[in-house]
């Protein structure tokens, strides 16, 4: 397929009045999938699927003439198998609860929740932390390691190797380490000059306790400017880890992630 001919079927179910989507990619976007071995895109009558593998799962995005049209990406994703389907419906108004509600119709089911929150820019007067420092490559692999222990993978959007090697390197990655050992990293990921976003805050369980969390938001927080806001993504029945952001004024701001798992064949 060409990039020509995706566009102009995008274009055409994007005029329907009743259109849906979860998908938010850029035309180059696009054009660089569809030269990815790993990514499968089909076009329906009414309706576009793109699947992106990935080690353990597959990715679902789609565009969808209205909600009947949903029915048509069901029948083409019963063709796959092997992977679970996750499709993540991001949004705050009733568009996304009708895609979800149109979901659940053709067996997909709600996995969790997660709710966004942001932290505006602030004032940085904390306390100085010691012992954080910046990751190096040659950690890459004990990240990997405990960042796939810690999370759920169907929930989580885990970087992999080579985009996690490619963050150690802006310096994105911070560390706190007990006896050589990593007891827990933080990954901010530089979105813009006024954005920043805590993808990935972990500690190792063995190291729970001990105030590391607080220690790598601390040291990262202190580096900010006032201007400077910082989003993140949390499951909405964590209040552990609700909690622990309002500390640092952090507030959801409305919006949320439905992430959907296709249940496959309806045997009822």
């Amino acid at each position: 397929m060409d990039l020509e001919t995706l566009l102009k079927k995008m274009r055409e179910i994007r005029k329907c009045k009743g259109f849906l989507t979860n998908s938010f990619f850029t035309v180059p976007q696009l054009s660089a999938m569809l030269e990815m071995d790993h990514v499968a895109v089909e076009l329906i009558e009414n309706a576009i699927v793109i699947l992106m593998e990935e080690d353990q799962l597959m990715r679902l995005y789609f565009y969808a003439a209205d909600l009947a049209s949903l029915q048509q990406i069901r029948s083409t994703l019963l063709d796959f198998k092997g992977k679970p389907i996750i499709a993540d419906i991001i949004g705050r108004d009733e568009q996304a609860l009708n895609i979800i509600n149109g979901l659940q119709l053709y067996n997909f089911h709600k996995y969790s929740t997660l709710i966004r929150m942001k932290r505006p820019g602030l004032e940085n007067r904390n306390k100085e932390v010691s012992h954080v420092t910046l990751a190096t490559e040659n950690r890459v692999d004990e990240i990997m390691n405990l960042l796939y222990s810690e999370f759920d993978i169907y929930i989580s959007h885990l970087p992999n190797r080579e985009k996690l090697l490619k963050a150690i390197g802006n310096n994105e990655v911070t560390l706190v380490t007990q006896q050589n050992e990593i007891a827990g990293f933080a990954y901010f990921e530089r979105l813009g000059e006024k954005l920043i976003y805590l993808y990935q805050l972990v500690v190792d369980k063995r190291f729970r306790g001990q105030g590391i969390a607080d220690r790598l938001l601390t040291h990262q927080f202190n580096q900010l400017s006032e201007d400077v806001t910082c989003q993140l993504w949390v499951e909405s029945n964590n209040p552990f880890a609700i909690n622990k952001y309002e500390k640092y004024h952090f507030v959801p701001d409305g919006l949320f992630d439905s992430i959907m798992m296709f249940k496959g064949e309806d045997n009822g």
